[in-house]
């Protein structure tokens, strides 16, 4: 993959795995909204979407979902909570049916996510959870994609230095461009090995 992931796109899916995780909440206004302005954006610049059609699909389903939920907040939380718990139930039959078949059980990504602190700036927050996927095997970063990021990350931390150098967010800013800077100077993209010494983004203190 050549290109980073459409912003629109991008900016969606993090709000959506916020959603999933019960960070956040979209009303049926919104989200019938976003659903419209992906798929006008997909239609303009067909080419910046190529390579995250699963991503793509993925978001329209979702949105979809949320634009005919009830805007009561009590009740989307709980159709997102019993989502959740219906998919760790079948992650723990998974991770058993793996661990007899010998193969390399899942987890839950979910209890990680929920330990990055609220209230990093965006750019960095987004990255902080994307690499959570990219460690854990369920997402792949390209080598290009991560040098892009990490330049982008770089700047704004010049821009807002206060934001992004300082307290929590500044060890969360230095191990992402860290993590991205060895993505994008590896050979291949792709998870790092298992018995990797580098630290995770979990082990920063809260």
């Amino acid at each position: 993959m050549s290109h980073l992931m459409p912003e629109p796109l991008a900016t969606w899916s993090w709000r959506l795995e916020r959603v999933r995780n019960g960070r956040t909440v979209l009303t049926r206004s919104q989200a019938a909204t976003a659903r419209t302005d992906l798929a006008n954006d997909r239609a303009a610049h067909p080419e910046s979407y190529v390579g995250y059609e699963e991503e793509y699909a993925t978001a329209l389903d979702e949105l979809e979902v949320l634009s005919r939920q009830a805007n009561r907040h009590d009740d989307l939380l709980s159709v997102l909570a019993a989502d959740r718990r219906k998919a760790e139930r079948e992650s723990g039959v998974a991770t058993v049916s793996d661990a007899r078949s010998g193969a390399r059980p899942r987890v839950s990504l979910a209890a990680e996510h929920d330990r990055v602190p609220a209230g990093l700036p965006e750019p960095l927050d987004q990255w902080v959870h994307r690499l959570i996927r990219y460690r854990a095997g369920v997402k792949i970063i390209s080598p290009i994609e991560a040098a892009r990021a990490e330049i982008h990350l770089r700047n704004e931390a010049d821009l807002q230095p206060k934001a992004y150098r300082s307290g929590v967010a500044g060890a969360y800013f230095a191990r992402v461009v860290r993590e991205l800077g060895e993505i994008a100077t590896s050979e291949r993209p792709g998870r790092r090995d298992v018995g990797a010494l580098t630290r995770g983004l979990s082990d920063i203190p809260a």
